[in-house]
């Protein structure tokens, strides 16, 4: 019975440093409008402003790159095919477009994935639109075919992330 108390007690105390262990950094970048707010690990997604979208992120291998952007306007359902498709008509036609209903955290958003061939190499992007509070946003993510794959645990963090300021 001694034996079975010690045992416990390490096992316990094992989980308990791995817990300690795990607890990272996060940092957290608010929307221009202060209505959403994505909390990131800075260890796993290097941040950069840009010109053509609020906020960049890159792993930190620079693999996958994410995006994101609040519109001042609403995107309907309707109009969802032909925004992303418009979005990549100067680097090629998109293939294999799906557009889908999926829940991140309390935001029920329009989800999607599509394939570009661009200068014979695949890439394949993924991400939401949601329409709320002020307009609608966008997250995005792209890379080659084969870094999206490696990586989706990585997107589905970044993703789960976001959520509306109360």
């Amino acid at each position: 019975m001694f034996n079975k108390f010690i045992l416990l007690f390490l096992l316990s105390a094992s989980c308990m440093i791995g817990q300690t262990k795990t607890n990272s950094k996060v940092d957290t970048y608010t929307s221009r409008k202060k209505v959403y707010e994505i909390k990131y690990a800075p260890e796993r997604w290097i941040r950069a402003d840009t010109s053509d979208w609020d906020v960049e992120f890159h792993d930190k291998y620079n693999l996958v790159t994410a995006y994101f952007i609040e519109y001042d306007y609403f995107i309907s359902d309707k109009k969802l095919k032909s925004t992303i498709e418009d979005e990549y008509k100067e680097f090629g036609k998109i293939k294999n477009l799906k557009i889908y209903k999926k829940k991140i955290n309390d935001l029920n958003v329009n989800y999607f994935e599509c394939e570009l061939d661009y200068n014979d190499m695949l890439y394949k992007y993924q991400g939401f639109f949601y329409s709320g509070k002020g307009g609608s946003i966008q997250m995005q993510f792209g890379a080659q075919a084969e870094a999206i794959e490696q990586n989706q645990a990585l997107i589905d963090e970044l993703n789960n992330g976001i959520s509306i300021i109360n």
